[in-house]
């Protein structure tokens, strides 16, 4: 790599990324957000990414559940979600601490990003993965009502473009 490389995260109508939280009493939370936006730099000085989702076209596969999503973004007035975070090192993978906000919401988040494209240009494509805990949330599903854990598992395979210098 050249001292500083930097990548654009290719985002499209099937680019998503996947947002599962753990059980909740009996059902547990898996939806999925377009990204709209990303960067990705590495350089002698580290790493730093960032990626946007459209919070308010996420989807799932039950109608209750995306329902009951899309009211509790609605309350954090959460309809776009940015991340920006930044890690040391020029290793693959590499680890990256951030920041998710969106609306009232701001949430620590650390992200593994590993290089999986072809063997001729692995950064064509990355994999990321991370958890994230957003303490207490009311759920507005009947029988749930307040979660005093809630937290949730990121991951995504995102296609790279490479950015002219």
């Amino acid at each position: 790599m050249k001292a500083e490389e930097q990548w654009a995260v290719l985002g499209g109508d099937s680019t998503y990324v996947r947002l599962r939280s753990g059980r909740i009493g009996l059902i547990s939370i898996d939806v999925r957000a377009p990204v709209t936006a990303g960067t990705l730099q590495v350089g002698a000085e580290g790493i730093r990414f960032s990626l946007s989702l459209a919070l308010d076209q996420l989807k799932t596969g039950n109608i209750l559940m995306q329902g009951a999503a899309r009211s509790l973004l609605r309350r954090n007035d959460a309809r776009v979600l940015d991340y920006s975070g930044h890690g040391a090192g020029v290793s693959n993978p590499w680890l990256v601490n951030g920041h998710a906000t969106s609306g009232d919401v701001n949430v620590e988040l650390t992200l593994t990003i590993t290089a999986v494209g072809p063997g001729i240009d692995p950064m064509a494509e990355i994999e990321l993965a991370g958890v994230a805990n957003l303490g207490t949330v009311n759920v507005p599903l009947p029988g749930l009502g307040r979660v005093d854990d809630f937290s949730f598992q990121v991951d995504a395979r995102l296609a790279l473009s490479r950015m002219s210098d």
